[in-house]
Formats: structure tokens, C-alpha cells, sequence
């Protein structure tokens, strides 16, 4: 009651001009009350008025003066107007509270009418001309347009940012998929290489698998972390939005203004990095374990088909070896099988690089000092001294042979998809990268050579080297011809592009690709050592 009291006090202490508390408050003559400052104004404007509205009026009771009056200060009601001011600076904090629970002025008691844009609370008519008198006011209507119209853009935003979340999902959905089917693939083709292998290496197998199973449950954890995190970000976006909403449907200004002030902003979208998942590197990995079991069952084999050649070959390791003559090529049972899937092979002009000659209906490459192709700005031709064959291989057994002039040759296969750059401090790129396969020819031993990684063969050079490559079981090996096929190396690997022969020749060396009518009987390509060197650089 007291309460309401001091409200109904405070409104008969209010100057009807400024609509605030009395500041030096006179009488006029018919006994209302204004701020001295607020009656002399109105008197000054009526003044500078018309000649036919010439007198004085109140402004409470509009009676008529036909001369300013005198004013003085009413002592009394200036005393009580100070004694509410006083009350009303120790108001105390639940009369404030009640009265914004209330719908009004926690100050003046008065109902709210404004909104203060600057101390962003709502206010009453007298707030606005005492402590809001500079700040920016606008009406309820105003300010919720204002803020709905933001509220809209953000709730727009949200929306599109859910969308992109869900886009996200699906992605990460079909990554699975395809983390799962490359894994199942790869470990299928692992079974089928460990079917010709004993027993005895079972244990091979199971590292083999579970390396891949690791790599696989790595990837699917990365991606369930980025699935978890996008999926709470859609439950934050999508709380976010329903509560945004549902302010959108109150009809109350003030509620939705309240409301609207603790609603939580919806946050950025963060969309987690790229699982990436190298399933080439995973092949190269496994392909460790597989040459390592290739090497030990082909020394077996060797020894098993060749056991004279012990002795022989413990004394070659020993001194350096030439090319040594020999009547014909072997028609040994291994290499006639071989011959069953010979290809004729031709080199391809537009990879050649710019040093190499060709010749002999493309089917000889020279590396000659001194000619330079016309080709060499085709965005096909090798930097380094190399060249491709024109033929590919998608499937099944395929068998050439080569003639080689010299030593310092590179023999492979590679995907065409193999960089034409050449690397810095590298005079060749076969073998280097996990495109390409090779046998570099030296001038004591053979360098097998893939992703970068290579393996030493003491073996004595041939003139001819015999390539075998089983697409399907994914093996690649190369043949020393002598009198008897010779094995040099095997790959053991998953080919997943077509394969295209290619060749590295040294300055001064020559290659020949050996046509299934030589394959029979090529005795006269038999030079002996004496002829070697004046045909290494005799020009084409």
C-alpha cells in the first residue's frame, strides 16, 4: 500500500508541461503548478503569437490572463518534490522487480510505452524525457520489426548451414562405403596371393591383413569423429532453429523482445577436415610382404630347375662379367610357354624425349649425342631420357623381349599417367614413385627399382632381357636369356591402370624390341664382344 501511495504521490508532483518531477515549481493565478522554466517558456511562444491571440493561458485549465503574472516559487511543494526525489533514489529492489513483472516503469510505476535502443530496456513516457532524454527511443513495433528482421537473416543462415551439414553426412555416408569396398577389395586381393604360398606363412598373411584392417579402422574412426561432430552441430542448429521459431509465432512484443535477448546464437559451422584414405600406399605397404615371399620360393625354385648353376654362379658374384656370345637364344620349355604370349611392341614418337632417335619402324630407340627431335614441346614427351611403347595392358599374361646395345638401361612399366617432368638430382623417374616399375641395368649388377625403394641382383648381364607381366595376378618379372631363362626379379603388386612398357637409354645405348618372327631363331642379333662397342656408337 505504501508503495502505491508514493506512485500516486509522485503523479500529482509531475509538471504537466515536461511530464516530469517539479524543478523550481510556481502557481500561477488559477492555482496550477508548473516547473518555472516550463511556464515561462509557454509564455515566451504565446508572446511572439498572433495579435488576436494576445493574453497569457494555462496550460491545465486554459483560462486566460490578460497580463503575464507574477510567478514565485511554492516553497512547500518544492520541499515535497525533493523529498520524493529522495525516496525514489532508495527505492527499494523488489518494488523495481514487482513492477517490471507488472508490465511497468520499475522507476516511475508509470506502463511502458518505449523501448531505449541505448540501454536497450523498455521505458515509460517519463524515462524518456528525464534519464533517456538523449538516447535512441523507438516504439515496441519498431524495435520487434528490427529485430525480426535480423532474427530472419540468422534464421536463414541456420537453415542453409543445416543443409550443408546434411550435404556433409552424405558425403562422409558414401566415403564409407567406399573406405569399406576398397578395404574388402584389397584384402580379397591379398587371399588370392597368399593361396600360392605354404603353410608355413600364414603368419604373413595375418600381419598383411591386419595392417590393412588397422589402416581401415583408422580411417572409419576419423570418419565417426567427423560424424559425431557434424551431427551435434545439426542437433545445435536445429535447437537453435526450433526455438527460433516458436519466437517467431509469439504475439506478445515484449515477450519476444525478452525472449529474443537470451536466445543462444547458433554458432559457425565447422565442417572437420577430409578423411583421407591412401589405398595405393596401403598396396605398396603389403607388396613388402609379397616380394619378401617371392624372393624366398623363387631361390628355391632356382635351385630346384638349376642345380648345376650353384657353382658357376657363386663364381661370377665374384669378378666382373661381359655379355657373352652365344648361338641362338635357349628354346628352353619356360621361355617357349613364355612365347605363347609375346607382344609386339613399338615405341611411342610422341613421348620420346629429345635426345632419342628412332628408327626401324619405331621399333629402335638411340640415345645419340648431337640429334634433337622436333617433337619436344608435346606436352606427351619425357623431360628425362625416356620413352613409352605404344601398346597397354589391361589383362591377362603378356611376354617381349628386348635387345640391349650396352649397360646403364632402364627396363619397366609404368601407368601413363606417370609425371613427363623430370626430377632434380634424378637422370632418370622409372621405379621412383609408386607409378612405375623398373630394372636398371648397370655395368656389374642389376637395381630393381619401385617407389623409390630398390634391390641389389648380383647376377651376370645379358644382352637380352625377356619381361613377363600377369596383369590379373599382379606380377611382374624380369628374365635374364642366356643359355637357359634366368630370373632376375619379381614385383608382386595390385595394378589398378593400364600398363605401358617403358624404357630409360643412357647416352650412347640402344634398345631393341624384339618381334615374335625373331623370337624363334635371332642368332644373327647375337654380336660377339669385340663388335659390342663399335655398334654402341655407330649412328642409326
Amino acid at each position: 500500500m505504501a508503495s502505491l501511495g508514493s506512485q500516486k504521490l509522485e503523479e500529482k508532483l509531475l509538471c504537466c508541461i515536461c511530464l516530469d518531477m517539479f524543478a523550481t515549481p510556481v502557481t500561477a493565478p488559477c492555482g496550477h503548478s508548473f516547473c518555472e522554466k516550463c511556464i515561462n517558456s509557454h509564455w515566451d511562444k504565446e508572446e511572439q503569437g498572433p495579435v488576436s491571440q494576445n493574453g497569457y493561458t494555462c496550460p491545465e485549465c486554459r483560462k486566460r490572463f490578460p497580463q503575464r503574472p507574477q510567478l514565485s516559487k511554492t516553497v512547500q511543494l518544492d520541499s515535497l518534490v525533493e523529498v520524493c526525489r529522495f525516496g525514489e533514489l532508495r527505492a527499494p529492489e523488489p518494488e523495481r522487480v514487482a513492477a517490471v513483472g507488472e508490465k511497468r516503469c520499475p522507476r516511475h510505476g508509470r506502463s511502458l510505452e518505449l523501448y531505449c535502443q541505448t540501454e536497450k530496456q523498455f521505458i515509460c513516457c517519463v524515462c524518456s524525457v528525464k534519464a533517456c532524454r538523449d538516447h535512441q527511443k523507438v516504439l515496441f513495433e519498431e524495435e520487434r520489426k528490427i529485430k525480426e528482421e535480423n532474427l530472419m537473416e540468422v534464421l536463414e543462415k541456420t537453415e542453409k548451414r543445416a543443409k550443408e551439414i546434411k550435404k556433409e553426412i552424405q558425403k562422409l555416408e558414401n566415403q564409407t562405403v567406399g573406405i569399406n569396398d576398397s578395404s574388402e577389395k584389397l584384402k580379397s586381393g591379398i587371399l588370392q596371393k597368399f593361396l600360392h604360398l605354404s603353410e608355413t606363412l600364414k603368419e604373413c598373411q595375418r600381419k598383411a591383413l591386419e595392417r590393412v584392417e588397422k589402416e581401415q579402422a583408422t580411417a572409419l574412426n576419423q570418419v565417426q569423429e567427423n560424424w559425431d561432430q557434424l551431427q551435434h552441430q545439426e542437433a545445435t542448429v536445429s535447437e537453435h532453429n526450433k526455438k527460433a521459431q516458436e519466437l517467431l509465432a509469439c504475439t506478445d512484443d515484449i515477450t519476444f523482445l525478452e525472449e529474443l535477448l537470451v536466445l543462444p546464437a547458433p554458432g559457425s559451422l565447422k565442417i572437420p577436415p577430409a578423411v583421407e584414405f591412401d589405398l595405393a600406399c596401403n598396396v605398396d605397404s603389403i607388396n613388402k610382404f609379397f616380394n619378401e615371399v617371392s624372393r624366398i620360393f623363387q631361390e628355391a625354385l632356382s635351385d630346384s630347375l638349376n642345380p648345376e648353376a650353384t657353382d658357376a654362379q657363386s663364381s661370377l658374384e665374384s669378378k666382373p662379367v661381359t655379355v657373352r656370345p652365344a648361338q641362338c637364344l635357349p628354346e628352353t620349355e619356360l621361355r617357349m610357354h613364355f612365347l605363347k604370349d609375346h607382344r609386339n611392341l613399338t615405341f611411342d614418337p610422341a613421348t620420346a624425349n629429345k635426345y632419342l632417335y628412332l628408327s626401324d619402324q619405331n621399333r629402335k630407340a638411340k640415345h645419340t649425342q648431337g640429334f634433337h627431335s622436333t617433337l619436344s614441346n608435346d606436352p606427351k614427351t619425357f623431360e628425362p631420357w625416356q620413352i613409352l611403347c605404344a601398346q597397354q595392358f589391361t589383362e591377362g599374361s603378356n611376354y617381349w623381349e628386348v635387345k640391349l646395345s650396352g649397360q646403364s638401361v632402364v627396363i619397366g612399366v609404368a601407368y601413363k599417367s606417370i609425371s613427363k617432368k623430370k626430377q632434380v638430382g634424378r637422370t632418370f623417374t622409372i621405379g621412383l614413385d609408386r607409378l612405375s616399375w623398373g630394372l636398371h641395368v648397370q655395368e656389374d649388377c642389376y637395381l630393381a627399382y619401385h617407389n623409390s625403394e630398390h634391390t641389389k641382383i648380383k647376377e651376370s648381364l645379358c644382352k637380352f632381357i625377356g619381361v613377363r607381366l600377369d596383369y590379373d595376378r599382379g606380377v611382374l618379372s624380369f628374365y635374364g636369356i642366356e643359355d637357359h631363362m634366368k630370373h632376375l626379379h619379381s614385383f608382386h603388386s595390385i595394378f589398378t591402370e593400364p600398363l605401358c612398357p617403358i624404357f630409360w637409354l643412357c647416352e650412347g645405348t640402344a634398345v631393341t624390341l624384339c618381334q615374335k618372327s625373331q623370337a624363334q631363331s635371332i642368332a644373327d642379333e647375337i654380336l660377339p664382344d669385340s663388335q659390342a662397342v663399335p655398334d654402341a656408337t655407330k649412328q642409326p
